[in-house]
């Protein structure tokens, strides 16, 4: 909310204090003569805002409908059957947009395989390894997202040989060590940072020395000045769906490295997303 308040004007950031900007106190203020705080807290009473503050107050977003009204958490819903496939052909939908975009930006003609953290139907990895043909691929899945997984591949004609999907929970089970490239692409704003530094650290203890990990999301680049709007506005309306939000470059720089990578680098894309990597050095040791 803080980004969004910046990118907005209405909260100035100096010496990494922050102040009620111009604009802020000549609408937002009872002491100026131009104030419409009544006007916008009449919007409190809309169900959209009650929302978002009940989330800010319980810091839990309980925000997705199912019938009967019941009220259920995104990650419970995505151990559910009819949740998971409909959430996952979507993803995949949406991916077949970005992928060729994500392919663009993402070298891949040094790496002998890639783990797909969290990869869904696996369009991203597929897209990759049309793209290179002597790249595999392995889909990093929990039940029961993998079995759609293996679906979707098997439509792609994309045998064992070249893509597999293995089973498990990204944030219990191990990643296997045969991967000299990681990729989170549309995870990591799912969770807390906590998670991201946790699942970063176990993809830095995993990848073959030299490796990299690739995360593609939408990363507001706060670089030198507010986000921009959009990514800003984006940001917020994930929090109301999950457990994270859209993590700047600044913040995934310093989670990364916070972790030993190194050589954090920042590309633009498609539509306010953008792809970070970053690199394991090749002395480092498991």
């Amino acid at each position: 909310m803080i980004r969004l308040f910046e990118s907005w004007g209405l909260l100035d950031n100096v010496d990494g204090k922050l102040h009620a900007s111009a604009s802020a106190r000549r609408y937002l203020s009872r002491n100026s003569s131009e104030n419409i705080s009544s006007y916008i807290a009449v919007m409190k009473y809309k169900s959209s805002v009650r929302e978002i503050y009940d989330l800010l107050r319980l810091d839990a977003p309980d925000t997705w409908h199912v019938e009967r009204g019941a009220t259920v958490n995104w990650d419970a819903l995505m151990q559910t059957d009819d949740f998971a496939d409909l959430n996952t052909r979507g993803m995949e939908e949406r991916g077949r947009i970005f992928a060729p975009d994500l392919v663009r930006l993402l070298d891949c003609s040094q790496d002998t395989a890639v783990l797909d953290v969290g990869g869904g139907s696996g369009v991203y990895s597929a897209h990759l390894l049309n793209r290179y043909p002597t790249l595999s691929a392995t889909i990093f899945e929990r039940p029961p997202v993998d079995q759609l997984a293996t679906r979707c591949l098997a439509e792609r004609k994309l045998t064992a040989a070249r893509a597999r999907v293995i089973a498990g929970d990204m944030f219990v089970d191990p990643f296997p060590q045969t991967a000299s490239l990681h990729l989170y692409s549309h995870v990591l704003h799912n969770w807390g940072p906590e998670k991201v530094r946790m699942l970063l650290d176990k993809s830095y203890q995993s990848l073959l020395p030299g490796g990299r990990v690739a995360v593609y999301s939408c990363h507001p680049d706060d670089r030198g000045g507010p986000a921009p709007v959009a990514e800003a506005e984006y940001s917020v309306l994930l929090t109301t769906s999950y457990e994270g939000c859209c993590y700047s470059f600044e913040d995934m720089r310093s989670l990364m490295e916070g972790v030993g990578f190194q050589h954090v680098d920042y590309r633009r894309s498609i539509c306010n997303r953008s792809l970070i990597t970053a690199r394991k050095l090749a002395s480092s040791s498991n």
